[in-house]
Order: C-alpha cells, then structure tokens, then sequence
C-alpha cells in the first residue's frame, strides 16, 4: 500500500488554513474600522475553512485509499480474465 497524503503535507494545509482564519478574526469580530459590514462574510469564509481543511485531512486520503484498493481489485480480477496474460 503507498503512503497517504496526510502522512507528507499537514503542516503547510494546516498553516495556510490557520493564517487565513487568523487573519480573518479582526473582520469577523468587527474591529476593522470601515469593515464591518463584512463580518458574516469573514466567518463564512473561517467556517469554510475549517470544514475544507477538515475534508482534505481526513475524507481525501480515505477516497484515495479506496479508490486505490478498487483499482488493484479491478486490475487484478481482469488479469485473470484475460488469457495469454501473466499475474502481476
């Protein structure tokens, strides 16, 4: 089995999803003068986020395991239909 995703990048997902969220409190919280009218956006865009960074942390190596796991299921119940074909 190949290593997952998760086990190689965290950290930059992880940095790149906290800076964004960090530097979105201010707006959200509404302490940016001139800016308060964008508050529901700013945690809206904290809540999507986390959700995505959730998503890619946790569903996208799951998704990629099982499809990698049909596709050896698929290719090796094939090579056996196939005559003339030596297993791999």
């Amino acid at each position: 089995m190949q290593t997952l995703p998760l086990s190689t990048t965290p950290r930059p997902i992880l940095m790149t999803a906290e800076g964004t969220s960090v530097g979105m409190i201010p707006i959200a919280l509404e302490w940016a003068i001139g800016l308060e009218r964008l508050s529901p956006t700013a945690i809206v865009a904290i809540g999507g986020l986390m959700v995505s960074t959730f998503l890619t942390m946790v569903y996208v190596p799951i998704l990629y395991s099982l499809f990698e796991d049909a596709r050896v299921f698929v290719t090796r119940t094939f090579h056996r239909l196939v005559p003339g074909k030596t297993g791999a």
